[in-house]
């Protein structure tokens, strides 16, 4: 069920189906005087920002499992909403999950830190980042590259090594964040194990935690989330509907 709610959509995904994405030839634009006087403006505020290559999405066929993307750059990702570029970063965001000595599923939560570009201080399912950009002239990247993408970000950001059964189970569209996430699950097996090599990183996320998902609505009632995490909880059937 495709669930929309104001500026976030999750659209199921088909995990039989592997994900193909499309990449067209070309180079990233260019910025525009008005872009470029915007990226001085967020850099001078936030040092942590740094203009590279990205992928931006074109189109989605979320029944064929495919997505058309071109390569961009991050800079033009940050100036929007004040400067409208129509990049839309393609993201991968990880969903966690590890079990107990009784056997009780738990799913990763980390809080996202103050230098980030959106949802300073809010919780998220994650790891989460953009795909990386191919070099040369490579013209089509499937589920090996996003888990390339996915498992550099939970070792970047979490200390973790890449999870055991992945799987794509939707699109997390964030048209606040101007992002499109392949959610990807996974299971991290031993919790105490997990826990006890998991690392945060210095600024990406304030803290992480492993949250029982039998207490997960409760946290979720007392805590904010982002709205696409909730949105692919609702998917799950962790969280009520809306």
């Amino acid at each position: 069920m495709n669930e929309s709610t104001g500026l976030t959509q999750i659209i199921p995904i088909d995990a039989t189906l592997p994900p193909r994405i499309t990449l067209l030839r070309g180079v990233a634009p260019a910025l525009s005087p008005d872009a470029f006087a915007r990226w001085a403006v967020l850099c001078a505020a936030n040092p942590r920002f740094h203009d590279g290559p990205i992928l931006s999405v074109v189109s989605i066929e979320p029944d064929a499992s495919e997505i058309t993307v071109r390569r961009d750059r991050y800079a033009r990702l940050a100036v929007q909403p004040q400067v409208h570029t129509g990049v839309r970063l393609l993201g991968v965001t990880a969903v966690l999950t590890a079990s107990d000595a009784a056997g009780r599923v738990h799913v990763l939560l980390a809080r996202r830190g103050e230098q980030v570009r959106l949802y300073a201080g809010l919780w998220e399912l994650g790891p989460s980042g953009g795909v990386a950009c191919p070099a040369g002239d490579t013209a089509e990247l499937g589920f090996d590259d996003l888990l390339r993408s996915l498992a550099d970000e939970i070792e970047e950001e979490v200390g973790l090594s890449p999870p055991v059964s992945p799987r794509v189970v939707a699109i997390a569209r964030d048209h606040r964040a101007m992002s499109d996430d392949v959610v990807i699950t996974g299971d991290m097996g031993s919790l105490e194990a997990a826990s006890e090599a998991m690392r945060t990183s210095a600024w990406e996320y304030r803290e992480a935690c492993w949250i029982p998902l039998d207490t997960l609505a409760a946290f979720d009632s007392t805590n904010e989330i982002i709205a696409p995490s909730r949105g692919i909880m609702r998917l799950l059937g962790w969280i009520p509907g809306a």
